[in-house]
């Protein structure tokens, strides 16, 4: 519960100066006062990143931001920029505001050859807001971009893009990417990042079952970040390693590491590890028996989550980089129109020359306009079609809770209370894996397989005998390596359980196929039962969850153009039913 991965930050540390060297005077400024703008930027990354709870660094942000303005010292403006998107995200846990000093800097580093080079650590920043908002798919694309065009970043890049992995629980690829970075010429220069990274590959351990190897490590993290005093690290190694010595069973040491934890995040005004703390200390209070311990500390960190997790959090967030991004074509666009009114100006000379200048320029003005026109069409489409697939999963996990809390009632009624409680772990746990997994719009196959298998076992025991199963996969498939929408068969097999069998005599057979068919991805379900041509006249009618089912495909088609498609055949020459669903083999990687 307490899983937290905290990411190497684009960091660069610089010789302390005492503040008192460093006072400006707002009103008498001339252009050597440049230096002087420089080491005061110099000075708030080294000390924010020291005392990251020290908010009075927020004054002196925005008066080194004003200097450098009114000297037009871009360099001053973009540094300044930079230095208040750190301090609102990790001394004020604003991502918001973050975002707009940012997009300030990037803008301008980009505008500015000779600025280009500092896009990268701000890139770098940006992905951090997307990773802390669980955007990862984003914050992995920023830190690839990173990675591929700055060298001084590259080790940077790698532990995060590890971070990332571990955060998705693929965690071979993160162990892949963290053990490249301990080889990395750069790491054994900075022990910050050093300790991050033991720290992180701690907690990787711990979540891949290997506590002696989680233990080796985060005792590492903890020799580094407690004889070098390096306080930003303290709250995530403290946390990590309590994850690492639960592990192993050592409750005591966990408890003492996770408080810790918890107080220097306090200190820090760092939410994102307060919300890991909390949910580390809940996992061991339960584990010592501490219930009502571990219920206070599970609603302090639940509280956390749903807030840093807010929905309305990561729809400000995207709205800002897509307001950025629309803001630089338009300047893209306005430089574009400028050129054009240069050129028919020297053109109005010659009167060929200017009618044909003209009809270019209107030419490719009115092909820019109309491309531009397109792309806005399609992001919009693209945005509803997200929408309407959010709230058709929305109506499927009531439909389906409702039906499971049916069963659970009925299976309680006619069974004795130990079988009761054994069947309501199994649905605790296949709730857990609806709730996780309706929140993605795509999930490997192999989490759907298990999910499946989770949901018959449950679904067999309270209806004993009346059915069996099978689930068959083609030896030609990875399902760790393809990306299914998920529960998308869970619909057609609850039918079946419903009402395939009624009036049978015989066991019932549930087959489940997965077969690759050159480039599409073949799911079946198939069933000995009576067939819809003798269900009574209620059970023909299309069920909520075929009908949204149908639905999700019809989007998925309009999102990426390959023609999806649901089939439900009845057999002729033998009893049952067949449900075959075709969706692209989409590969994870």
């Amino acid at each position: 519960m307490g899983f937290y991965l905290v990411l190497v930050f684009f960091l660069d540390f610089f010789l302390l100066v005492d503040q008192d060297t460093l006072a400006l005077d707002i009103h008498q400024l001339s252009q050597k006062d440049s230096i002087l703008i420089d080491q005061r930027n110099d000075y708030l990354k080294k000390n924010l990143f020291s005392i990251t709870a020290d908010s009075s660094l927020l004054d002196m942000a925005l008066q080194t931001l004003s200097a450098a303005e009114i000297l037009g010292y871009q360099k001053g403006v973009l540094m300044a920029d930079e230095r208040l998107g750190l301090i609102y995200q990790y001394t004020f846990s604003n991502p918001f505001k973050a975002l707009d000093y940012y997009l300030q800097a990037l803008n301008l580093a980009e505008s500015h050859a000779h600025l280009n080079e500092y896009q990268w650590g701000i890139k770098g920043n940006i992905a951090t807001i997307y990773y802390e908002q669980e955007e990862f798919k984003k914050a992995l694309d920023f830190f690839r971009e990173v990675s591929d065009n700055s060298a001084a970043a590259e080790l940077t890049a790698i532990l995060n893009i590890g971070n990332i992995y571990g955060s998705l629980e693929i965690y071979d690829s993160a162990i892949f990417y963290f053990s490249k970075g301990l080889e990395h010429a750069q790491i054994n220069t900075n022990p910050t990042q050093q300790a991050n990274l033991y720290s992180n590959l701690s907690l990787i351990y711990s979540q891949a079952g290997q506590p002696e190897q989680a233990i080796t490590t985060a005792e590492k993290s903890l020799k580094l970040v407690d004889s070098l005093e390096i306080d930003f690290v303290k709250p995530t190694a403290y946390a990590n390693a309590a994850m690492a010595y639960l592990g192993t069973g050592d409750l005591e040491k966990a408890a003492a590491l996770a408080q810790e934890s918890l107080e220097y995040s306090l200190i820090q005004g760092n939410l994102f590890i307060q919300k890991s703390a909390w949910g580390t200390l809940s996992d061991i209070y339960a584990a010592e028996g501490n219930f009502k311990e571990a219920l206070d500390a599970y609603r302090s960190f639940s509280t956390l989550k749903d807030s840093l997790n807010n929905q309305n959090r990561r729809v400000e967030i995207n709205r800002k980089q897509m307001a950025f991004d629309f803001e630089k074509e338009r300047t893209q666009a306005a430089a574009e129109i400028e050129k054009q009114k240069l050129v028919r100006k020297y053109t109005l000379w010659t009167g060929i020359l200017i009618l044909t200048g003209l009809l270019i320029a209107s030419y490719f003005y009115m092909r820019r306009r109309d491309a531009l026109t397109a792309k806005k069409e399609a992001d919009f489409k693209a945005l509803v079609s997200e929408t309407e697939l959010k709230a058709l999963r929305s109506q499927m996990n009531p439909h389906f809770i409702f039906n499971s809390l049916n069963s659970i009632g009925d299976y309680i009624l006619k069974n004795d209370a130990d079988a009761a409680q054994d069947y309501l772990s199994k649905f605790g746990k296949l709730m857990r894996m609806v709730l996780e997994n309706s929140a993605l719009n795509e999930i490997q196959l192999s989490d759907d397989i298990r999910f499946l298998e989770l949901y018959l076992q449950v679904e067999s025991k309270r209806q004993a005998g009346k059915f069996t199963y099978q689930i068959n996969i083609s030896e030609d498939l990875e399902p760790g390596n393809i990306l299914v929408p998920p529960m998308i068969l869970q619909p057609f097999i609850e039918n079946c359980i419903w009402h395939a069998f009624l009036g049978m005599q015989e066991k019932g057979l549930i087959e489940i196929n997965f077969k690759k068919e050159k480039d599409k991805l073949l799911c079946s379900v198939q069933d000995n039962g009576v067939g819809r041509n003798n269900k009574n006249s209620d059970t023909e009618k299309k069920s909520m969850g075929v009908s949204i089912t149908e639905s999700r495909i019809k989007i998925l088609r309009e999102q990426s153009g390959f023609q999806g498609e649901l089939r439900i055949i009845d057999n002729t020459s033998a009893s049952g039913t067949r449900v075959e669903i075709i969706l692209p083999l989409h590969l994870a990687f």
